[in-house]
This record gives C-alpha cells, sequence and structure tokens, in this order.
C-alpha cells in the first residue's frame, strides 16, 4: 500500500479490501465490531471512524508502524477516533467537520496502484493539486479534476496566497477568506463577465457552476486580500482613528479592479460597505511587536470579529461576511 496524504479512512479501506481480493464488510470484521446491519458505503457517500484499537489492528494488518498510518490518514487521529478500548468501527451519518474531495487523477494513478478515485478528507469543497496541476471538487463528473495549465494566472494567485498566508500566518488566512467572499459576491451577480466568461472558456468550464467558479475568481480574489491587507496595516498604524483615508483608499482600489471587470455600476460597493462596517466597529487588535519593526515586515491587523477563528478552518467558517457564495441554494 502507498499512502497518499489526506486520504479518507473510508478510500483507504476500499483499496486496502481490493489488493487483499476481498469484501470491504470482510475487512471491516476483522478490525473489530460495527453498529447492527450496517454496511460499508463507497467512499465518496461518508467516511468510516475507527477506535484507536481498530487502527492499531489495520496497522499490523499491514504490517506497518501505526503512528505512520495516522500520520498517512487524518481521521486516525486522536481527534476524530470512536472513544472506547474496544476494538470497532462506524459510519456515522453526521456532517464532518471536512469535506470529501476526490484526489488528483494523477496522484490516484500513482499512488492507487490502478484502483481509480481515492477520496480525501479536505476543509474545502475544493483542492488544488500543485504537484500535478490539477483542481478537483466535491461533484466533478468524473475523475481526474480540471487542468489548471489552462488557467495559469489562477495557478499563480494560488501560490501567491500560499505566501501571504505563510507570512502573515491566521491574519493573512481571514482577509484571503473575506477577499474570496467579495469575489464571490461579484460573480453571483455577474457570472457572464467577460473575463470570468473567457477563463471558463478557456478551461473548459461552465462559466456559471458554483464548484469551479474558485478558479474564476481567484486572482481577483488576492488583489482583493492584498488590497483588505493594506487597509489594516493602516489602521494597524493608527489604531486609535482616524481611518477615513485609509477606507478612501481600499474604496478607491476595488473600484479600479470593479471597472476593469466592467461589473454593473452601483452594486459592486455592496459586499465592500459590508466588509467595512463589520471590521469599523470593531478596535484593532494589539499590534505584535516580535517583529524587526521595519515597514515590509509590520503584521496586519485583525479586527477583533476574527479573533476566534482556526487557521486551518474552511474558507467560509474563518469569513466575517454573513453569506455563503459558494453555496448555489443560498441567496447572496
Amino acid at each position: 500500500m502507498r499512502f497518499l496524504a489526506h486520504e479518507s479512512n473510508c478510500s483507504f479501506l476500499w483499496r486496502v479490501a481490493g489488493l487483499q481480493g476481498v469484501e470491504v464488510d470482510f475487512l471491516l470484521a476483522e478490525l473489530g465490531d460495527g453498529p447492527p446491519g450496517q454496511q460499508a458505503l463507497r467512499p465518496h457517500l461518508a467516511e468510516v471512524l475507527l477506535s484507536g484499537a481498530a487502527a492499531d489492528r489495520l496497522a499490523q494488518m499491514l504490517d506497518v508502524p501505526s503512528a505512520r498510518l495516522r500520520w498517512a490518514l487524518p481521521h486516525l487521529r486522536a481527534p476524530h477516533l470512536l472513544p472506547g478500548e474496544r476494538a470497532r468501527w462506524e459510519w456515522p451519518w453526521e456532517p464532518l467537520a471536512h469535506c470529501l474531495v476526490p484526489a488528483c487523477g494523477l496522484c490516484a494513478a500513482v499512488r492507487g496502484g490502478g484502483w481509480g478515485e481515492m477520496w480525501l478528507v479536505w476543509p474545502e469543497r475544493w483542492k488544488i493539486c500543485e504537484r500535478h496541476g490539477r483542481f478537483t471538487h466535491v461533484r466533478q463528473g468524473g475523475p481526474g479534476g480540471v487542468e489548471l495549465a489552462r488557467l495559469p494566472e489562477s495557478v499563480d494567485a494560488h501560490r501567491r496566497r500560499g505566501r501571504l498566508e505563510r507570512r502573515f500566518g491566521p491574519a493573512g488566512a481571514v482577509l484571503v477568506a473575506d477577499a474570496f467572499a467579495l469575489a464571490g459576491w461579484w460573480w453571483r451577480r455577474a457570472p457572464l463577465t467577460s473575463r470570468w466568461a473567457e477563463r471558463a472558456g478557456r478551461a473548459g468550464l461552465q462559466p456559471r457552476d458554483v464548484e469551479t467558479a474558485w478558479l474564476l475568481v481567484y486572482p481577483e480574489a488576492l488583489l482583493v486580500a492584498r488590497a483588505l491587507l493594506r487597509y489594516e496595516q493602516q489602521r494597524a498604524a493608527l489604531p486609535s482613528g482616524p481611518w477615513a483615508a485609509a477606507e478612501a483608499r481600499l474604496v478607491a482600489e476595488l473600484s479600479q479592479l470593479a471597472g476593469s471587470l466592467e461589473l454593473p455600476l452601483g452594486s459592486w460597493q455592496v459586499p465592500v460597505a459590508e466588509w467595512l462596517a463589520r471590521h469599523r466597529r470593531c478596535t484593532p487588535a494589539v499590534q505584535d511587536n516580535g517583529g524587526s519593526g521595519r515597514r515590509g515586515d509590520r503584521q496586519p491587523v485583525t479586527a477583533l470579529i476574527h479573533q476566534d477563528d482556526e487557521h486551518q478552518a474552511p474558507l467560509g467558517s474563518l469569513c466575517c461576511l454573513p453569506w455563503d457564495w459558494g453555496d448555489p441554494f443560498a441567496a447572496v
């Protein structure tokens, strides 16, 4: 068995059963007790949870160290194990904290030994494989994923996002989340904007498909994130205000971006005003003095509205704005 980082327990067990030439139900019975009458489900439908003893049995069966198996499969780590000392498994229907996202087709081909689709547990409904340049999402119609060679600007935006979040930590992550919510609101109101429609056509995507719209708006979302970052840095320099000049600069930057996108006049300001209203009434957090003090190293201020956020949480959870633009059934 070759491990694939972030693989779900369920996906891994289906692969093990396939290599051993047994049914998944037989394998589960070897690992421990399960709820009466419950049968194995396919990896795209649900996740199977194991107790610590069952996870140890699986490691012994594969002749690998238990610590290595738990490193490879995130849902075999302590927070996700079933309680108790007994070896058992369960296929719960309660919503998971993470999504089940198909792995990149090339990763599956290399790691899966010809098994087919492999499924990952991931905070978002989508994932970008940087090694092979593929985008996958929870509702894609077939294996493989979207080839990103046709969208180099989105690939570049993804890399710049990583650098921003590594440099500014949780503060950078929440600003990226807010920026996606702003750009996503614009996209929901004008999905056929020429720049986004052109990207969709170039990559063979449907311009109104909300599952792949993350790719279409990625470059603009990073531009918005940078503008929000500059605004928060300006607030850091004047923690007691006034912030009118910083707000004016932010609105001017986003106005220029909205104009380049040819967004409808009079509507693009709505999410910007909402974001400013939420951040304006929050006192900036105390600036961290651990840096060198140089202007380039100044950490952005994250408003108290974000103070309890987790860096590894989904973008929708990090965002302070009240809409989920990635949900096609939610009003924006």
